[in-house]
């Protein structure tokens, strides 16, 4: 399954920014281990020259919401993400792989499996190990033939199920608003053997 968005920045003000997104939810809204085969197909970026720092890039996701930290409401459910990820000043043909938690609108908890080329079909998987109170995240590259795990603890309670329990894979686009260029980006991320547990 392919997925792609492209975006563009609007050209009247420097500031604030665009958002697409391409996303498909998968039926297993309950589980707590995703695992796909996924090769990002394209990613290009071209952010403001009028902003200093990187702001625009282009980012696949695994993502799901798996419980609720005790609040009671959907802002209270705590999301993991698995992203691919290419800012306007990275080196071309290069995506980031990493991951994060969001819990009450803040994310938190970035971590990093090194980076992959365009073009390259990697096997990763998002797991939820409730017993350590934390989430895994796994990078498998064969062409090398190395693995890379990172972990990404919590300390919320973990006891209440998701108010909106969902799993889902996307590809997503943030784009900066600029006077100076036109900025842009896409991603068009391919899931190939998509697991569930």
């Amino acid at each position: 399954m392919l997925l792609r968005v492209r975006a563009y920045g609007a050209t009247a003000n420097d500031g604030g920014s665009q958002y697409g997104n391409s996303s498909l939810f998968l039926t297993s809204a309950l589980a707590t281990d995703i695992a796909a085969q996924v090769t990002v197909q394209e990613t290009t970026a071209q952010g403001c020259t009028n902003i200093a720092g990187a702001g625009t890039h282009g980012q696949g996701l695994l993502t799901g919401a798996f419980f609720n930290g005790g609040g009671g409401t959907w802002e209270d459910d705590v999301q993991a993400f698995l992203q691919f990820d290419r800012y306007s000043t990275d080196a071309p043909g290069v995506v980031g792989v990493g991951g994060f938690l969001q819990y009450q609108g803040h994310f938190f908890g970035d971590v990093g499996l090194g980076s992959v080329n365009v073009g390259e079909r990697v096997l990763v998987e998002l797991k939820w190990d409730k017993p350590n109170h934390r989430f895994v995240i796994r990078l498998f590259r064969p062409g090398s033939n190395t693995w890379a795990e990172q972990y990404l603890p919590y300390t919320m309670s973990d006891s209440t199920p998701a108010v909106s329990p969902s799993k889902q894979l996307s590809a997503r686009v943030f784009v900066d608003n600029c006077t100076g260029n036109q900025t842009y980006a896409d991603m068009g991320i391919k899931f190939d053997n998509i697991m569930t547990h």
